[in-house]
């Protein structure tokens, strides 16, 4: 008797939850690295092996899929391509947005978190660049010595 009520309990349960389910597609990108083109730069090549183009365009079609999607990037984002190297040269003034921020934004991006190569230019240069996102940061663990307060 009681393997049958835990199986009709089991039962239930999944019939209720089924009821409720919402379907949910979570697409991630990491490591961009700044290489918003589908070219290697220091091959002086067009890739078939990177490029936030080619990201974007399957972004699009596993949002026409599905009803419900987010969008997350897990960092290295504003370093590793020449395209990083110059804005960091350049620097960025007051309402200027970088240029993968920019990109992102135009994703409709969801949330973001920072990658260990966002520190490479500076904290000053960090909060520039991440002004320019429209969507929320996660920060668990990075705490600014001076204040002692979350980055």
């Amino acid at each position: 008797m009681i393997k049958f009520s835990a199986t009709l309990l089991a039962t239930l349960i999944a019939a209720s939850v089924n009821a409720a389910t919402v379907d949910l597609r979570i697409m991630e990108t990491t490591d961009l690295h700044s290489n918003m083109m589908d070219f290697d730069y220091y091959k002086d090549t067009a890739t078939e092996k990177f490029g936030l183009v080619r990201t974007a365009s399957l972004i699009h079609a596993a949002r026409n899929e599905v009803k419900n999607s987010v969008l997350v990037d897990n960092g290295d984002l504003i370093q590793g391509s020449p395209l990083g190297d110059y804005m960091a040269a350049k620097g960025l003034k007051d309402g200027d947005v970088h240029p993968v921020y920019k990109a992102l934004n135009t994703l409709d991006y969801a949330v973001g978190n920072l990658g260990n190569h966002e520190f490479n230019y500076g904290l000053d240069y960090l909060h520039n660049a991440l002004a320019g996102a429209k969507f929320p940061y996660v920060n668990a663990n990075i705490i600014d010595v001076k204040t002692q307060k979350p980055l």
